[in-house]
């Protein structure tokens, strides 16, 4: 039985390893509602802040997560900024980018041109009054994810993150309302989540990508709409 019991431990002790270099431990999304609305009615693309931090449970004797930051420089924009450090468990690796927001047709006409690995996609219901902003990976994701695996197997990019963080901020004059299912908020858990922002205001509105979330199936959407 300790046999057994040791055995279990280090498959799932590696398991955790694997699993946190390839997915982010925490992606932070700033999301201002006047730009959810351009990107909606007047046609515009624009490139949202992101920050992305990973962490490895072992030493980076061999310089890995220096080859990962130089791979990944290509699929983000070129503004990006990458920070490395040395903790009492291992390395973090912290990425502040920006990702593109718009609907399905501005967004593949940007990214001809534009090397992303994910994107804020915007929709917008039959009556025009509600608009959903979906968080979802690209097939620079998968490119991404590959060339880093070729540097070590327990290195990668995957989606979703285990805690992605839509931080609505708004600056519009009038009223608007941001609903989300299934999330946190102030550690206190949404089965449907609704708040009513005025200008200035801001909603921290957190989902859980972990394998019994709902979240590791589809992408993390919010909806806004005028109050």
């Amino acid at each position: 039985m300790m046999k057994f019991n040791l055995k279990v431990n280090i498959i799932l002790f590696l398991g955790i390893v694997f699993l946190s270099a390839c997915t982010p431990d925490v992606v932070d999304i700033n999301l201002y509602t006047s730009d959810v609305e351009d990107a909606a009615f007047e046609g515009e693309v624009i490139e949202v802040p992101v920050r992305a931090s990973f962490s490895t449970y072992s030493d980076d004797e061999d310089d890995d997560l220096e080859k990962a930051t130089i791979i990944a420089e290509k699929y983000l924009s070129p503004d990006s900024v990458f920070s490395q450090s040395t903790g009492d468990w291992g390395e973090t690796l912290v990425i502040e980018t920006t990702i593109p927001l718009g609907t399905l047709d501005n967004l593949n006409s940007y990214l001809e041109s534009n090397t992303r690995i994910a994107v804020l996609l915007v929709e917008v219901d039959e009556s025009g009054n509600w608009i959903d902003v979906t968080f979802r990976p690209i097939d620079f994701a998968s490119a991404l994810n590959s060339e880093l695996s070729d540097i070590n197997f327990m290195l990668g990019f995957e989606l979703p993150a285990a805690d992605t963080n839509f931080r609505v901020i708004s600056d519009n004059k009038n009223e608007i309302a941001v609903y989300a299912t299934a999330v946190f908020v102030s550690q206190k858990p949404y089965l449907y989540f609704e708040k009513i922002l005025k200008k200035r205001d801001e909603a921290e509105i957190v989902f859980k990508g972990s394998s019994d979330s709902v979240y590791s199936e589809i992408y993390p959407f919010i909806s806004i709409a005028p109050n």
